[in-house]
């Protein structure tokens, strides 16, 4: 049994690293060694002048769009950060494994709120319109916090590790994911208000289409979307010869951009309908980890457990080259 484990594994990779060879965008500009042992967290400011970065660490990062200039860089937590969120201009959101939640003032580079809550948390959302900020954890709770002073208000127990949260754009719903493979729809009291046919494998990262009629995940080599309207859930075959980690629509809602995790770290461009690939753009060297579309679209930003940044221009012509022109 061992032995055919390991064959399955050792055929993956070479199928994965097959797929990494062909031609691809290169990036407009790479980051080196922006987190030391690599990048967990994304998130594009409201005006997609800033891109904020996360660590294995703990450490927090702002850049500039597109030069890639260090901005500010903050040490307010410890573990690996598992959750990233811009609340406006001036104000980020960051939670970290331990259960430290923080919010930061990023033009004053302090500490506006500080609130610890229980170890083992997995995910973050800030749900706008009810001015919560609501956190997952590997216990299967999900507990509700107020915004700014964090005081807790509401949990849930959900009975299966909370694997990815996200919330509307419209600010009032929460769309959670749990290792059971289930994916529940929430109201701002946390009380379920749609449960969605379940997927055949755990949803890893979800995101909220820009009209918020439908919710996308990444999974182990597909895609899901579920109709929000009544639930349904249709695949997409991916080109990732591996666990899909991260995912972002475009504003356009017509794209999605995916990152693969396990035996490939490629980016794929893909329309949400159908998903024909528009755009290989060159992977990391290591793990992929996070992947994000600026507001205006133009930008893709991705991170990996290579510890670099990239950033890729969509706006301009698709010259795809080939793996050995990479970075």
């Amino acid at each position: 049994m061992r032995l055919a484990a390991c064959l399955i594994l050792l055929l993956t990779w070479l199928l994965g690293g097959c797929a990494g060879l062909e031609p691809a965008q290169p990036p407009d500009l790479n980051i080196p060694d922006s987190h030391l042992f690599g990048v967990t967290r994304l998130a594009f400011d409201p005006k997609g002048e800033r891109v904020a970065s996360a660590g294995f660490k703990g450490d927090l990062a702002v850049w500039s769009v597109p030069e890639g200039r260090a901005i500010s860089r903050l040490n307010w937590h410890n573990t690996p950060v598992r959750g990233l969120a811009w609340v406006d201009d001036d104000r980020l959101l960051s939670a970290e494994e331990a259960g430290v939640i923080v919010i930061s003032d990023l033009t004053e580079g302090r500490v506006l709120g500080k609130h610890v809550t229980m170890p083992g948390l997995t995910s973050l959302a800030y749900m706008a319109q009810a001015k919560l900020v609501v956190a997952g954890y590997e216990n299967g709770r999900v507990m509700a916090f107020s915004y700014p002073g964090l005081e807790p208000l509401k949990q849930l127990d959900l009975g299966s590790a909370v694997v990815a949260l996200a919330s509307d754009h419209a600010g009032d719903r929460l769309a959670v994911s749990t290792d059971d493979q289930a994916v529940r729809l929430l109201d701002r009291t946390l009380a379920e208000i749609q449960r969605l046919d379940l997927p055949s494998a755990t949803a890893l990262e979800l995101s909220f289409s820009p009209d918020d009629r439908e919710l996308a995940s990444g999974a182990w080599y597909k895609l899901f979307y579920w109709d929000l309207a009544t639930g349904r859930l249709r695949v997409q075959q991916t080109e990732h010869w591996g666990a899909v980690t991260s995912i972002d629509y475009h504003p356009d809602g017509q794209r999605l951009i995916s990152l693969g995790r396990h035996t490939d770290a490629n980016l794929r461009l893909v329309t949400a309908d159908a998903g024909k690939v528009l755009r290989r753009l060159q992977g990391h060297r290591l793990c992929g980890a996070a992947v994000r579309i600026s507001p205006d679209g133009r930008y893709v930003a991705s991170g990996s457990d290579d510890e670099s940044i990239r950033f890729y221009d969509l706006s301009k012509p698709y010259r795809p080259q080939r793996v050995g022109n990479n970075w």
